[in-house]
């Protein structure tokens, strides 16, 4: 993709749409190769493609081949259907073959998700499930992995091999692990580091102090917070939606976080042909929205003397935090609700959502892909990204 979002010929020099776009083929370039020098094939997309969706790999990201409706991925995830049946193949070394169950206009914008990229065959063949520690890994792209320290830095290193290896002009890139925004502009400031994260507050004094330096661009994100449908209060729609009508989603957007918009959906209206809107009820001013709230409360039996209890979870972030404690903040005043903040590192957050160990957890998502579907497909009844087990059989209809 290019900087304007435009898809860009890369491993493919070229492809052809057939079948009414249920059938698309790829044509390599000559002389791809892989970090150590082993020739890049088509072979190596379609063992990359069969692994994502293999129930065995157990690829977080596996049903986005079912997404882009590629032929039985939604049945080999499923258990239903061998991963040789999936609709991609190699007709020689630099031609590859993707067959659809229906078009899907932006398929090719897909392809530049990193689940749908190459992986070295002959390296998995030699070690099998180690094949991806650091000492084994091999790379196709412009960088190769040259130092981790774990919750410390990441250091990778310009690789010769790569396609467009003469446009490459860093020689080392260096990622800092930083938990705040602040750490790393004040490292930025010490002239430290190159490029960093701000505090979104501090953005009109940025500006003023580094004119020029400062780059603000629109981000495809949404922020939210998922409730587990599971487990007691919020199996109760009158509680998930006490909540939900009295956030103070403009207070949050532009003094919490800062320079963000308020959410009235899921998709973010910046995406590509989607137009935002905004239901009646959140237009109406908070002191309504507080007494439908409390009505709605006081319906599932909550009320000062058996007040709402329940625990917000997040993963370890600055800004989640402050997030975090505005909510709880608002729903304790508006409602009388008693919140619980519970926090956790990234991956261990992870997996207590994925085992459904919360009862009200932040989420956010970023778009895989410049359509509505990438954000609207995370709710759908089988989505791995659908971790409060929300299902409607009319809304998975209307996205397949």
């Amino acid at each position: 993709m290019d900087g304007e979002g435009q898809v860009q010929p890369a491993q493919a020099e070229r492809w052809e749409i057939l079948d009414g776009g249920k059938r698309y083929i790829f044509h390599l370039r000559s002389g791809l190769q892989w970090s150590d020098g082993q020739p890049l094939t088509a072979e190596d997309f379609v063992l990359g493609w069969q692994r994502a969706v293999d129930p065995k790999t157990a690829s977080p990201f596996a049903g986005y081949l079912a997404q882009a409706h590629i032929n039985n991925a939604a049945a080999i995830v499923a258990g239903k259907a061998d991963v040789t049946s999936l609709g991609v193949k190699a007709t020689d070394d630099r031609t590859l073959e993707v067959t659809l169950e229906q078009p899907v206009p932006w398929f090719t914008t897909m392809l530049a998700w990193p689940t749908l990229f190459p992986v070295p065959h002959h390296v998995i063949a030699k070690h099998g499930d180690s094949w991806s520690k650091p000492e084994n890994m091999v790379y196709n792209g412009a960088f190769v992995l040259d130092q981790w320290v774990v919750n410390e830095k990441i250091t990778a290193r310009k690789n010769p091999k790569y396609r467009d290896a003469q446009h490459t002009v860093l020689q080392q890139v260096e990622y800092l692990a930083l938990d705040n925004s602040v750490t790393g502009y004040n490292r930025y400031r010490a002239g430290e580091v190159d490029l960093t994260w701000v505090p979104a507050q501090q953005i009109p004094a940025i500006e003023k102090s580094l004119p020029g330096e400062l780059r603000i661009i629109p981000r495809l994100n949404s922020e939210y917070y998922n409730f587990n449908l599971e487990k007691p209060p919020f199996n109760d729609v009158r509680v998930r939606r006490a909540l939900y009508l009295t956030v103070d989603r403009q207070l949050i957007a532009q003094k919490v976080l800062g320079l963000r918009t308020p959410a009235t959906t899921l998709t973010p209206p910046e995406v590509k042909g989607f137009s935002a809107t905004t239901f009646d009820e959140l237009q109406k001013p908070m002191s309504e929205r507080v007494a439908m709230a409390k009505a709605l409360l006081k319906q599932a039996g909550y009320d000062a003397s058996h007040p709402l209890r329940f625990e917000l979870f997040y993963n370890k972030y600055d800004l989640h935090e402050k997030t975090a404690i505005a909510l709880s903040s608002e729903w304790k005043k508006w409602l009388g609700a008693q919140v619980t903040l519970r926090t956790m590192e990234w991956k261990t957050y992870l997996d207590a959502r994925r085992a459904g160990d919360f009862m009200l957890s932040r989420q956010s998502w970023d778009a895989t892909y410049n359509d509505a579907s990438s954000f609207l497909n995370t709710l759908k009844s089988d989505s791995e990204e659908n971790v409060g087990h929300w299902k409607n059989a009319q809304y998975d209809a209307l996205l397949n």
